[in-house]
């Protein structure tokens, strides 16, 4: 039969490097800082009493507060996954390519016909 490869298409824009540290950060350091800053934070409530921790939420295990950190944990890694995203969008927009390329025309500010009766 006929057995032909189809041939690789050739990346033109490879993914510059600083890109990928950006995201080694915010899949492996943001839940680690979210961890590591409820634990911080657990340790403040128990000295503060700022807020008290349910009953449901404390299980008997080796860690009784492992519900919790895990709660935590998540809530803050998802506010730095945001602020890392924030500025990256800042970083793109500074130092991005341009919004229009060589061949693209900026759109027309066409408001249409005056109406008379």
């Amino acid at each position: 039969m006929y057995d032909q490869k189809r041939p690789e298409p050739k990346n033109s824009d490879p993914i510059h490097p600083i890109w990928r540290g950006i995201g080694f950060a915010l899949i492996v350091l943001a839940p680690i800082m979210g961890y590591a800053a409820s634990v911080i934070i657990l340790n403040a409530n128990e000295i503060n009493k700022w807020y008290p921790i349910p009953r449901d939420l404390i299980v008997r295990w080796q860690d009784p507060y492992i519900l919790v950190k895990l709660i935590i944990t998540v809530v803050i890694s998802f506010l730095i996954f945001m602020v890392f995203q924030l500025i990256t969008f800042v970083l793109y927009r500074l130092f991005g390519p341009s919004r229009y390329g060589v061949t693209d025309v900026p759109s027309v500010r066409y408001r249409g016909k005056k109406y008379k009766r």
